[in-house]
């Protein structure tokens, strides 16, 4: 008999530097009020969802993002795997601050989204797609026929979507995920057989 495995991931609510076009990366912000308030309504509209188990980033934005839209799901399970991508330089500064650097970095257009590639100290994009190749083997390892809902970030979230479609590293890069957008996958036993994408609140695109 095949194995049947669900998963949803989402993005985490809105963070206290995302209404500033601020780049967290791997800098540990916090959500903002609003993120909070967005992730109250989400769980709401999520209550008659069932997870067996959330899956986050060690991030905070992450992490408090699961415990406000699953505040009865009790197994949280944490793993740098899906943490967000490293912005090296660009980490901290604005979208303004970062096309101010000199030297520049470099962007491509991919999806009518321009997107980072060489910033110094930064994290190819390639190494977050052997990251999200990584997470989808654990998460079939560990909790395959199984309801998982994974919470995560934009960068690591487009790498992760693509895995799971077939997509190429650069391919992954036109969908970016807004904040909360909840994106369903499933699947008989590996075999991806049903998707679909829900904007459940929250309009800021953020960091």
């Amino acid at each position: 008999m095949s194995e049947r495995t669900a998963i949803t991931t989402m993005r985490h609510g809105e963070t206290t530097w995302g209404a500033l076009r601020r780049y967290a990366g791997s800098i540990d912000v916090p959500l903002s009020d609003v993120g909070r308030r967005e992730c109250g309504e989400a769980a709401r509209v999520l209550a008659e969802a069932a997870f067996d188990v959330v899956i986050t980033s060690h991030l905070q934005r992450a992490r408090e993002t699961a415990r406000l839209v699953c505040p009865d799901l009790t197994c949280h399970v944490q793993t740098r795997l899906c943490r967000e991508r490293g912005f090296g330089v660009m980490e901290g500064l604005t979208w303004d601050e970062v096309r101010a650097l000199d030297p520049p970095i470099l962007f491509i257009e991919v999806g009518g989204d321009l997107h980072s590639v060489n910033p110094p100290g930064g994290e190819p994009f390639e190494d977050v797609w052997q990251r999200a190749k990584r997470f989808r083997a654990m998460v079939f390892r560990r909790y395959g026929g199984r309801r998982v809902l994974v919470v995560s970030h934009g960068v690591f979230l487009q790498m992760f979507h693509g895995v799971i479609r077939g997509s190429t590293c650069i391919e992954s890069l036109a969908e970016y995920p807004g904040n909360l957008e909840l994106a369903r996958f499933e699947f008989d036993d590996r075999r991806l057989v049903a998707q679909e994408v829900v904007r459940v609140c929250g309009e800021t695109p953020g960091f």
